[in-house]
């Protein structure tokens, strides 16, 4: 082991002690993995908030392909509780797609994505879901990242959003729509019948 990487243990070590933060397994439930993108987790590069200190830090031997291959990790934190959005921008974490609050979105995006997918005929190559018959819903294909299917639920969406808006624009107003419909209900009750005259009085 070289003088850096028995620097960096003496002090994830200290950092343990200090908090006494106990290692766990990344498989265990309910933990929240975190990937440092950017450069190897030290101290000082990854939020520590109250009552919420990372479970595990690992450093991979370089900048390696995770999430099937995905994204690119100089290595990954756990921890107990989901980080805020803030909290792991602030430090250019990214959350890991098995995370049970990531999860949970990808699941409900993924049914917005692959109706769309559905309606646009898009090639089973190019698709980021598949149908699930069993289940009767749309699962996330292995090889996509929270963020890629996040931005295309969000784009079709918006997608959606303005075509709605272009078909209100094209209705003419509730005044001129029901101007419509009484000339159309007359036009199907037919010529009104003329009126009887009332006899005249006087000729009796």
């Amino acid at each position: 082991m070289g003088k850096l990487e028995k620097d960096l243990v003496n002090r994830v070590t200290e950092y343990q002690r200090l908090y006494k933060v106990k290692i766990a397994q990344t498989e265990a439930p309910g933990l929240y993995k975190y990937y440092s993108t950017q450069r190897p987790v030290d101290i000082g590069t990854f939020p520590k908030p109250p009552h919420n200190a990372p479970d595990e830090i690992v450093n991979y031997e370089g900048r390696v392909w995770v999430e099937n291959d995905t994204r690119l990790a100089w290595g990954h934190l756990t921890y107990t509780r989901p980080l805020t959005e803030q909290e792991a921008a602030d430090y250019e974490l990214r959350p890991s797609r098995e995370n049970p609050d990531i999860k949970q979105r990808m699941e409900k995006q993924a049914q917005v994505v692959g109706k769309w997918e559905d309606a646009h005929r898009v090639p089973d190559q190019k698709r980021l879901t598949w149908f699930y018959p069993d289940f009767g819903s749309y699962a996330v294909k292995e090889y996509v990242a929270p963020e890629r299917l996040a931005e295309a639920a969000k784009g079709m969406e918006h997608q959606e959003a303005a075509r709605a808006r272009k078909k209100a624009k094209r209705q003419p107003p509730i005044a001129e729509q029901l101007k419509a419909a009484q000339k159309e209900a007359q036009g199907h009750r037919g010529p009104e019948a003329p009126q009887k005259k009332a006899p005249d009085r006087g000729e009796r």
